[in-house]
């Protein structure tokens, strides 16, 4: 029997920061035919939710992971195999199915040709990621770093094509990129070594050394754990409750979030206005939220300030001419922020048409990539449920974000006279690498203009 007439069917690993997934459901039964772009079952991640297609023709013989349960990447959730593939075969299969590290170690061997030496202590291989379950090679597009530059998790280290998209590699390690490997244009296999991250405690010597032994022995297993005493019966003991994989992906990315200098600035904006231009709108048939039209405000002050919607590169500055703006959407377990693209073109109902089907496929689940990606600015609003202020974190890779509190009727003092106002305070964080506190300050007053004006949005 060939070793092909028997394929795993493995939890894929959609970017290089997905650990598990879940099966939302299986779109095939067993039994069923399979070919090559078949859709055989949908997978939810922290991020995303789309069908998992077929790279190999067969009949799904087996589904073993269960719907609504999640995986580790590379476990093994079912079995496609040729129709003369006995049953028996299949069990023998499974099995002997070695699990996410086979996996893991298959595919090194298909990528390189051997095992992998193992890694001394503070040296990380940098290799090809394998975006989507079809993918086999990526095109090393441009490198982003030079070798002797720091990189911390979530630095963009390059760029990589593949038939299907284009974009940045970001380390899941910090240290320095010590070897670039992989060079520019040239294409390489999923998995293969491309570069090393390593500490600065780390010679060049053992580098090199382990680059040369790379090829060789396996690393040998690791020793089976001792198991922990029983704790006495008598004793209360902590329970657990797993993180998911959108809390694991969110405390992920505040971590990043949390390395990055940055600082608040808080301001309030009399919304009496705003309110009574919304009413008007909503008496026109016209479905324009205050959120909205926050975002609307926000797009046209970068107009004016653009550096808040910039980027933080290697040692510039990128002015994106784009204002795309992502919103904090809560759910459940966490949050996503899908992005509304060309704020600056959009008036201010076409950014509320834009909004709520952003909103909609972030609570039916069918959010993707496309819809997540490009944000240079954010906006996070809990007014609704009742916050007067707050700070957010700057997402990385971003230069600020604006925290939105909720509108509070009180009693201000204008001209010497008590009298009635809807405030609402928003703060802006900002990377200070980027923008000062003057620069923030001169952003909000742009900001609070356009709000207490709102026939200019």
């Amino acid at each position: 029997m060939s070793d092909n007439k028997i394929i795993a069917l493995t939890m894929p690993k959609w970017g290089l920061t997905m650990e598990e997934g879940t099966i939302a459901s299986w779109l095939m039964e067993e039994g069923d035919v399979v070919e090559v772009g078949s859709e055989i079952l949908e997978v939810e991640t922290d991020k995303i939710a789309q069908p998992v297609e077929s790279a190999v023709t067969g009949v799904l013989r087996r589904k073993i992971g269960e719907e609504g349960e999640e995986y580790p990447v590379q476990a093994l959730i079912g079995v496609i195999a040729a129709e003369d593939v006995t049953d028996a075969e299949i069990d023998a299969f499974i099995a002997s199915y070695g699990g996410a590290e086979a996996g893991d170690e298959a595919e090194g061997e298909a990528a390189e040709g051997s095992v992998a030496a193992e890694a001394p202590a503070g040296v990380h291989e940098l290799t090809m990621p394998k975006w989507g379950l079809t993918m086999e090679e990526g095109t090393i597009a441009s490198w982003l770093l030079d070798e002797g530059d720091e990189v911390e998790v979530g630095t963009e280290i390059m760029e990589i094509e593949t038939d299907k998209i284009a974009q940045p590699v970001e380390s899941t390690v910090a240290g320095i990129l010590r070897r670039k490997i992989g060079e520019e244009g040239e294409e390489y296999p999923v998995q293969a070594l491309i570069g090393i991250i390593a500490d600065a405690s780390v010679s060049d010597a053992e580098i090199d050394a382990y680059l040369a032994k790379r090829s060789g022995k396996a690393a040998p297993a690791a020793e089976p754990e001792t198991a922990a005493e029983a704790p006495a019966a008598t004793k209360a003991q902590p329970t657990s409750k797993p993180m998911t994989a959108m809390r694991a992906a969110i405390a992920n990315t505040v971590t990043n979030s949390w390395t990055v200098p940055q600082f608040p600035v808080t301001m309030a904006i009399d919304m009496g206005a705003a309110k009574q231009f919304r009413a008007g709108l909503k008496a026109a048939g016209k479905a324009v939220s205050m959120n909205d039209m926050v975002v609307k405000a926000c797009a046209k002050a970068i107009e004016k300030y653009p550096m808040v919607n910039a980027t933080l590169g290697n040692k510039e500055y990128i002015l994106n001419p784009e204002v795309n703006i992502a919103v904090a959407v809560g759910l459940d377990d966490g949050l996503m922020m899908p992005v509304v693209k060309g704020c600056q073109a959009l008036s201010l109902e076409e950014v509320a048409s834009s909004s709520r089907a952003l909103i909609d496929k972030v609570k039916a689940g069918t959010c993707g990539p496309a819809e997540m990606a490009g944000g240079n600015f954010a906006i996070s609003n809990l007014g609704m449920l009742g916050v007067d202020q707050f700070v957010a974190l700057v997402p990385p890779g971003m230069t600020a974000i604006l925290a939105v509190g909720g509108i509070k009727e009180e009693v201000v003092v204008k001209d010497g006279n008590m009298v009635p106002a809807s405030t609402m305070k928003v703060t802006l964080v900002a990377d200070h690498r980027v923008v000062d506190g003057l620069y923030s300050a001169q952003y909000l007053v742009e900001l609070k203009r356009l709000l207490e004006n709102p026939e200019e949005l």
